[in-house]
């Protein structure tokens, strides 16, 4: 199969799987991208990590390009494609979607007393913050002081829902590229990076908590590093270690962009460190014992390799194991 032909069908299947229920005007662009030959063709020049729609279409729109109908954006994807092109190479897919903590949380809400928390793909570390929020896990169910900021996430009625906030004594991240939350750059990509909602406008209320969640992060620097996770995770975990007696290494949406062989060893490294280990990754990526109830798009939580839930991409939604049909 052409690299142009592999592009296509990427394209149409994620408009598919990924965007038709999640956002309209992202799925129409896609269709629109897998169906142009041009286009196919451009993006099959770059390497096979660079060709994602969410990169492409956040660059897209970094550079100016509106959300509209693609028949009146298709052009400005062609006209501008160098400068959009090198905004692909110069960045990554870095979604820093801070409601993604209220996903994450069931997984940890056994754990007392401090906590050093790692993240790994931190981007610009805004899921280093799950105590500086406030949580509503449904009707009447809220964690957290109501004087913070709120993310709210549907739960199914076996989540195990924390009785209070985690004590988070120190938070540091990994990433290729750390964004810092004081660069104006940062907060102009990773809004662009914000899918379109329902109605294939701007969807002010993500855009807004990015905002939030950039201001918190300010306040209260986390410890950023510059590295790979296959490589430096162990000496941040080190280092966590000397700064509470519970390491948690999370992350999310992160391992789709790692080669299977390094996903592996990493799951491994995982496995030999004294660390809590919360993943909330794809359905497909194989980083434990199998979740057979999980269907194309939805990402499984997982605590220590093993599978605890099914969370939308997001952070929309928790299903805990013993509460999906089978």
């Amino acid at each position: 199969m052409s690299d142009e032909k592999k592009v296509s069908d990427a394209y149409l299947r994620w408009a598919q799987v990924e965007a038709d229920d999640r956002s309209p005007r992202y799925a129409e662009w896609a269709r629109g991208v897998g169906n142009d030959a041009v286009l196919c063709a451009a993006i099959a020049e770059l390497e096979p990590v660079k060709r994602q729609p969410n990169l492409l279409f956040a660059a897209a729109r970094f550079e100016g390009v509106p959300l509209q109908p693609w028949a009146d954006v298709r052009d400005m994807f062609a006209g501008s494609w160098n400068t959009i092109r090198s905004t692909m190479l110069a960045r990554m897919t870095q979604t820093n979607e801070a409601r993604r903590m209220a996903t994450l949380l069931p997984a940890i809400a056994h754990l007392r007393g401090p906590i050093a928390l790692v993240e790994v793909g931190a981007s610009a570390g805004l899921c280093l913050y799950p105590d500086r929020w406030r949580y509503r896990f449904g009707a009447g169910k809220y964690v957290g002081d109501a004087g913070l900021p709120l993310l709210e996430t549907e739960a199914s009625p076996s989540t195990p829902l924390p009785d209070r906030l985690p004590s988070i004594a120190w938070r540091g991240g990994l990433d290729l590229q750390p964004l810092d939350p004081d660069e104006p750059d940062t907060r102009a990509w990773l809004e662009a990076l914000v899918w379109p909602d329902a109605t294939g406008g701007v969807d002010g209320v993500r855009v807004d908590r990015v905002r939030t969640a950039i201001a918190i992060a300010r306040r209260e620097r986390a410890h950023l590093r510059r590295g790979d996770l296959s490589t430096d995770t162990r000496a941040l975990v080190e280092e966590a270690a000397q700064q509470a007696p519970t390491v948690v290494v999370w992350h999310s949406a992160v391992l789709a962009y790692v080669p299977a062989f390094e996903r592996a060893a990493f799951a491994d490294l995982m496995g030999q460190l004294p660390v809590t280990w919360v993943a909330n990754e794809g359905a497909t990526l194989e980083i434990g014992p199998p979740a057979p109830w999980a269907q194309p798009g939805d990402f499984v939580l997982r605590r220590d390799a093993q599978p605890l839930a099914i969370t939308d991409p997001h952070g929309g939604s928790i299903t805990w194991i013993d509460d999906i049909p089978r």
